[in-house]
């Protein structure tokens, strides 16, 4: 590989040379995790609160007027 090659490989990141930092791109990648999972989080506690309220009426209304 010449010199060339080797410079055009480092310009375009797909090596990394001494001086390359990538921190940037790694914090990125973490706070896009960490959004990621927040949100799946949120989705799964509304998903969730949906469908327990939905047993809860199915509950409430199927009793209604029976004496336990």
């Amino acid at each position: 590989m010449g010199i060339f090659d080797s410079h055009i490989m480092a310009r375009y990141g797909l090596i990394c040379t001494s001086g390359a930092e990538h921190s940037e791109i790694l914090y990125i990648v973490i706070i896009t995790m960490i959004c990621a999972i927040y949100t799946l989080y949120v989705v799964f506690v509304l998903i969730w609160l949906h469908l327990s309220s939905i047993v809860i009426n199915s509950v409430s209304r199927s009793t209604y007027g029976v004496s336990l």
